[in-house]
């Protein structure tokens, strides 16, 4: 059995004519009527009484003439699914993205890609760059959103932005007022880094931008994501040094203020599997080209 006789079948079940189904499938009668006997046999039932003045379906036919149309419809519809497919308009595409992202334009960016492939399922994690390395590697996450760039010989990259700094201080701190904050002038606080466990690039990247600055950083406690250094600021716990994109998490007792004696910037990347040939992937990073 096959969809040609199927699609004969579902002609003389409409027509109930084996002539007039054989104009509107362009063929002979006899071929036709051949066709319809092989299906019977295979099936082993018959589809079709046939008198000289009129063709009536069996019990059988009835039966199968409501599945084969619906088989022919679901065929007609295979090219459209699988070219949606090989544009990347359907599927599925895992994102992994580090916590601090949402703070960034990274929410727009998936809005985006959402409202572009509207019939793609998208599930978004929230886990460190150790983490998402991991997960990259064993084709469990698609692409991931991280703040520093990763050296593995299977791993792509590419650049998404850059941000500077901004302090973030508590609220009584005698620099709160000024809209301006030198980084020299924070050199006696106690500071709130990020943990060197959970983010060694960050909590190395800011201890150099300290020691450039001509001092090395009291660190009084490290802490991981960085809301909750946020919140270690707003305890009193000491000051922090964290990306602009942070200022969005506004919370009592905290101030961000510019940061003045640097022009260090972080920067935030795409990562992928060099041998993730998936469409959908493809798709998301056409977007940032």
């Amino acid at each position: 059995m096959d969809l040609r006789q199927l699609s004969y079948f579902v002609a003389v079940a409409e027509e109930l004519s084996f002539s007039r189904a054989a104009v509107r499938v362009h063929i002979s009668q006899p071929p036709l009527s051949r066709q319809i006997a092989k299906l019977e046999q295979e099936l082993g039932a018959q589809l079709l009484v046939r008198s000289s003045h009129e063709v009536t379906l069996t019990q059988a036919g009835q039966a199968l003439l409501e599945e084969a149309r619906r088989l022919l419809a679901l065929s007609a519809g295979i090219p459209e699914v699988v070219g949606r497919a090989s544009r990347g308009e359907t599927g599925s595409l895992r994102i992994g993205f580090v916590g601090s992202t949402i703070y960034t334009s990274v929410p727009a960016l998936l809005s985006q890609y959402r409202r572009l492939y509207p019939h793609v399922a998208v599930t978004v994690q929230q886990l460190t760059v150790a983490r998402q390395t991991v997960m990259l590697k064993n084709s469990e996450i698609d692409v991931g959103i991280i703040r520093q760039s990763v050296t593995e010989p299977w791993l792509a990259t590419r650049s998404l932005f850059k941000e500077g700094f901004m302090a973030a201080l508590p609220a009584h701190h005698r620099l709160a007022g000024q809209d301006k904050v030198m980084l020299q002038a924070l050199a006696d606080d106690d500071f709130v880094f990020f943990s060197r466990s959970e983010a060694p690039a960050i909590h190395e990247q800011l201890r150099k931008m300290c020691e450039a600055a001509g001092f090395s950083p009291r660190i009084v406690q490290e802490s991981y994501p960085m809301s909750t250094v946020v919140g270690l600021v707003a305890a009193g716990v000491g000051i922090a040094i964290v990306p602009e994109s942070m200022h969005s998490l506004q919370m009592q007792n905290v101030v961000y203020r510019k940061l003045g004696g640097t022009k260090a910037k972080t920067e935030f990347f795409l990562a992928w599997h060099m041998e993730n040939t998936s469409q959908t992937l493809r798709g998301f990073l056409d977007m940032k080209k």
